[in-house]
């Protein structure tokens, strides 16, 4: 064996001399983590300043407390029969309305049973397939000890239907004695 071949290591490989054949994956291994172990540097200093809300930043000013279920759940099931009924074509679910929320969405306060088929019927089909599959899963305190359910909230089966008429971008649900009624 010649110099070449012991440079070479008798494989046409490039090995230094006196470094066998079974350290070469040692060295390899070596030579690939001295790099990421540099990259530690073993500074203590932060590079990046503290994130801090800017003035124009917009934040919630009082963050939404969360209402246990089982506490809203009358008021919720009176929006859930609402919509159903919609979906159904029921007109006796004017009984939940307060006659304000008639007022603003029929016309009157006692409009809701005159106008209800006028109204649904401005409702696309996909609309009320979709209030056929739609749940109430939460809602908020709202004004004056009632809760809020955001249209958005809703909870859909499908493709949910879009907002306008009977579907408020809203709904504020208050007790009045032992039943809750949808209200503005």
């Amino acid at each position: 064996m010649d110099a070449g071949d012991r440079f070479l290591g008798g494989s046409g490989r490039l090995l230094p001399p006196g470094v066998s054949v079974r350290v070469r994956p040692f060295i390899a291994a070596a030579l690939l983590v001295l790099p990421l172990l540099g990259a530690c540097g073993g500074q203590d200093k932060v590079t990046m300043p503290p994130l801090t809300p800017e003035p124009g930043d917009s934040q919630p000013a009082d963050p939404v407390a969360a209402v246990p279920a089982k506490q809203t759940f009358p008021a919720r099931f009176v929006l859930y029969r609402y919509l159903r009924g919609i979906a159904a074509g029921n007109a006796g679910v004017c009984g939940y309305l307060t006659p304000a929320y008639q007022r603003a969405v029929f016309g009157g306060p006692a409009a809701c049973r005159a106008g209800f088929v006028r109204a649904r019927a401005k409702l696309r089909p996909r609309d009320i397939a979709a209030l056929r599959g739609v749940t109430v899963p939460s809602c908020e305190p709202g004004p004056g000890g009632g809760y809020t359910v955001r249209f958005e909230d809703l909870a859909w089966k499908g493709e949910p239907a879009r907002p306008g008429g009977l579907l408020t971008a809203s709904f504020t649900l208050r007790g009045s004695g032992a039943h809750w009624r949808i209200t503005l």
